[in-house]
Parts: C-alpha cells; structure tokens; sequence
C-alpha cells in the first residue's frame, strides 16, 4: 500500500528542549517521508518546545513551518519575519517571562490551510490573559504568507483577537475537513457550561456558531483533556477524568454533534491529566489517564460492553515518571504517547486497530535521541479523512539505523537478593547484557530459545539496573528490557 498523492501534510514532527551545555537545541523529529526512526536535529531548531507544538507541510510531506506558540520558524529552521511575540500581553509576558522556551499547553495550537488561498495558512492560538477576578483564554489566529520571503513565508496578520466575549478551555482545540474537502471544522469547548464554540473556516474567513448539547462541563476540565476526531469524520469524542468520556456523532456537512454516549472510566478527585486518541480504523478509543491506559470499543452499542484496560504504569522515573498524558496518531499507523514531563521515551501502541492486548501496547517502547522537554505531541487537524487509507503501515525504519522496539523481559524475583531468574522470549536466542545506572556494562551471557535461565548476581552492589536481551537474528529490531532492582 502506498499513500502515493494523498495528503502528507501531518509528515513532519519537531521536538526540542535545551537543558545541557551544548551549542543549540537538543531536537529531534519524525520525518515519515522516509523512515518511522526519530532523526537527531541538534543545533537545528531555534527554538525550545516545551508546551504547544504545531507543524505543517505541504501535501507532498515537505515541512512548511512550525511554532511553539511563541515563534514561527520557517521550513529553513530561521524565524519568520515578524514571528515573535505570538500571544503577546498575556499572563506569563505579565510576571515577565519571554515565552522564548515554549507556550504551556498541550492542546492550544493548530495550523490550518487558507480554503481560499493556496500560500495562505492560519495559525489558532489561545492566549491566558490576567483577568479580574479570574484569569480566561483568548482565541486568536495569525496569518502566514508562504508567497513572501523568497517562498519561507512572512506573518502578515498576527494575534487577531476572534472575539473577546467567549471563555474558551485550555486544550481541547480540534479540527477537520468540511465534506467539500476544502474547508474546515474547528471545535472548542467553552469554560463551565456545554457550550461547543463550532467556528468553519472557508475562503471568506471565520463562521462562528455555538452548540448547547450534553452535560455543563466540571470546573476542573479545563487543561485536564483532550478532543479528538476520528480518522473516518463521523465522531467527536472528548474526555477528561472529571467530565469523563462524551461520544458524539458529527455531521461534517453541518458541523453539528449528535447522539451522545458517556462513559465513566476513572472516579478521581485529584487534579490529574488525561489523553486520547482513535484508531486509524475509527473503531477503538485509547483512554490515557495518568497511571493507566483503555480501550474502547466505540462500535459497541453500549460503550461499557467495550471497555478494557489495557496497561498501567509499571512506576519507572526515566528520569521523571514515564506516566501516560498526551497521545497522537502518526502517519505509520502507530499512536505514540509522551509522558508529562521530561524522559528519554516514548509509549507506543504498534497495533492500534486491534482489539485489547494485541493492540500491542509497549511501554517506553521508543528511546529518544535526547531528553524531551515537557511532554508534548504536535496538534494536527484530522488530514486524509476521505481517503481509504487514513495512514500507511509501510513507513519503516530504515537505512540499517539501530533503532529497537522494546518489549518487556520476564525476570524475578524483582527486587532480588542473588539470584535472578530470567525467561529468554519463545523462539529466540541471543545475548544478555546487564548495565548500571551510568550505562556501563557489568555483565553479559547468552540466552537460548524459550529457556528459563537462573542467573546468580551475588557479585553485585546493592542498586538499579538494567537488563537487556537482543536477539541473534532481529530482523523486527525487537529489544526485551527489565529494570532490576538488587538489595
């Protein structure tokens, strides 16, 4: 299967944080024109992403522009003339901070093509502003030229204010194409009510219209979630741990959400976030919420009937806890999930259209090149909704890179004392190797095919390690993994 002349405008995804003493960012990315591998970018970026991130190519997977919320840097990595200062005279530029590190957030940034104009691009963007008593978010949109700086683009418009009156949530903020396929639908949840702020975006600019429908959303939902359309068009679904799931069917002809499901998953009453995504099929809902994914079923007539958990944390810092707060779908079919705060991985979901286990949930089951900066995953619109194939499953890793996908290694006792016992994975023989928490090696033997091998430690300190298995033959670049605690 190839995606051939269907759009690749969600193809290029930007990561970037700066914490060591080096010259420029610590970046990296996904280029999914090419290779499903995380490619280093240091030195590239100019800019730290440390809360929104947004990015867009053009139809073919060239990368146009990118912004934090705060910058909009250009397809050479060099910031676009007047691309400072996006959501200027808001809280933080208040108490004084520069916004150069990245606006906070995880849903408050998308770039969207012109319907009526082949160069234009509007960038929406949500500002905290001080308020009196309560601070509130602003909707606003800049506007991008690619036609100017030599074809690198120049904002001509910039923090548009769309209309002062509204309360939007932070997050929240999605997007699809209208049935024309030209035009768009943006939802938006507004603050403490059950209100949907439904804005279509068509060659003449922005239609705006509010839809009063389900519950009035708890005080608490702000920031806390995620909405997400499905890849096929027909549903909206938005969940937080406090309002919990609301399924909706979408008209993308009249932009108007029906037939509402809930779902309750998770009671809390603490302050927690929360992620999700659907399957490139449309058919299974992933549920993060903090410590623990869920599927479900959304072609069940009743949502209960299709509930399963699927994982939860097994507790690793790495070096922050590797918790489960923010999901996406990428153009490979895979959905990958960052934690909330810095690590050096990511979850993924390899098998994401099958149903419980086999979904083939891993968890830290890609190392990144570079520590990450706040956890976060590009905000795209919902790209390819009226084609058949609404990703490509042959975009692979490739070009002989070491890039392993990890699975978990049976071994305990865990902690231990002496003596490990370890089960070498059915049909594969290969090494082990043993390392501390510098990464040095301390030990290495050979495990044979479905063998239950017991391994005397005795000679070690008292501490954390990690064991790991590499195949002799690995063609799939499989890595089982367990981190070993000796008392």
């Amino acid at each position: 299967m190839t995606l051939g002349a269907q759009s690749k405008q969600d193809y290029v995804w930007i990561f970037s944080n700066d914490s060591e003493a080096t010259e420029g960012n610590e970046a990296y990315g996904f280029d999914f024109n090419e290779t499903d591998s995380l490619e280093s970018l240091q030195g590239l970026v100019p800019i730290e992403i440390s809360g929104l991130n947004a990015s867009i190519c053009d139809k073919d997977g060239n990368l146009l522009m990118y912004s934090n919320g705060c910058t909009v840097v250009d397809k050479n990595h060099q910031i676009m003339p007047n691309g400072r200062h996006l959501n200027n005279g808001d809280y933080f530029e208040m108490l004084g901070d520069s916004c150069f590190n990245g606006y906070l957030g995880k849903q408050d940034i998308m770039i969207l093509p012109d319907p009526g104009y082949e160069q234009g691009y509007y960038i929406l963007h949500k500002a905290l502003m001080p308020g009196t008593p309560d601070r509130f978010i602003e909707n606003r949109f800049s506007y991008v030229d690619l036609a100017l700086n030599n074809g690198r683009g120049e904002i001509l418009e910039k923090n548009v204010v769309m209309d002062s009156t509204l309360r939007p949530m932070s997050a929240y903020l999605t997007a699809i194409n209208h049935t024309n396929g030209k035009d768009w639908w943006i939802i938006q949840p507004l603050k403490q009510s059950n209100d949907y702020l439904i804005l279509n975006l068509d060659e003449g600019g922005f239609n705006t219209s509010i839809q009063k429908i389900g519950p009035l959303f708890d005080q608490w939902a702000s920031a806390s979630g995620k909405s997400v359309f499905s890849p096929d068009g027909s549903k909206y679904a938005y969940f937080n741990p406090y309002d919990n799931l609301l399924l909706y069917d979408f008209d993308r002809s009249s932009g108007k959400l029906s037939n509402l499901k809930t779902l309750k998953i998770k009671d809390t009453e603490e302050i927690y976030l929360s992620t999700i995504e659907f399957s490139p099929n449309s058919q299974f809902l992933y549920v993060g919420v903090l410590d623990s994914l869920w599927q479900i079923d959304t072609w069940e007539e009743d949502l209960e009937d299709g509930l399963e958990l699927i994982d939860v944390w097994d507790g690793t810092m790495d070096p922050f806890a590797t918790t489960f707060t923010v999901m996406a779908l990428a153009p490979n079919c895979k959905i990958y999930m960052a934690s909330g705060s810095s690590t050096n991985t990511y979850h993924v979901i390899n098998k994401p259209n099958e149903k419980g286990k086999a979904c083939d949930f891993v968890q830290r089951g890609i190392q990144l090149p570079y520590t990450s900066s706040l956890g976060n995953m590009p905000n795209f619109p919902r790209f390819r909704v009226d084609e058949e194939d609404k990703c490509d499953p042959t975009i692979t890793s490739v070009f002989g890179k070491d890039v392993f996908y990890r699975r978990d290694l049976k071994a305990y006792p865990n902690p231990m004392h002496d003596f490990l016992t370890v089960e070498i994975p059915e049909n594969r023989s290969g090494r082990l190797f043993l390392f501390d928490l510098n990464g040095q090696l301390v030990w290495q033997g050979v495990g044979q095919r479905s063998e239950t091998k017991q391994i005397d430690f005795s000679f070690l300190e008292a501490g954390v390690y990690s064991l790991e298995f590499i195949p002799d033959k690995n063609p799939g670049s499989l890595l089982w993994t367990k981190q070993i605690v000796k008392q």
